[in-house]
């Protein structure tokens, strides 16, 4: 067995790639820890450990403090309502439209 120890980070370090991972997944939902790993040439199982440190419950834009995937299913959720509301704005005035063509018949 090899006496050689891995790389110590930083506090600083640490926090650059968790926010970096929750930044990620916040925009596409998951995967920010196996990006991260890529970016920063760190393993999975590293960031993995700093986030079950501490890292998961990772603040959003609120204050609120969301764990990465429900942070990504929450976008969504916005996402989701916007359109929604848009379509909604839409149909009343479809509505208006067919109403405005009943009463001429």
């Amino acid at each position: 067995m090899s006496g050689k120890k891995g790389k110590r980070y930083t506090s600083a370090e640490k926090a650059n790639v968790l926010n970096w991972v929750n930044n990620y997944n916040v925009k596409h939902g998951r995967g920010g820890v196996a990006n991260a790993s890529k970016e920063f040439e760190i393993t999975q199982l590293t960031i993995h450990n700093w986030v079950r440190q501490g890292g998961a419950a990772m603040s959003s834009g609120s204050g609120l403090r969301v764990s990465p995937n429900h942070a990504g299913i929450l976008r969504q959720c916005a996402d989701l309502l916007d359109q929604i509301t848009e379509r909604e704005v839409e149909l009343g005035k479809l509505r208006k439209e067919y109403d405005s063509l009943r009463k001429k018949l």
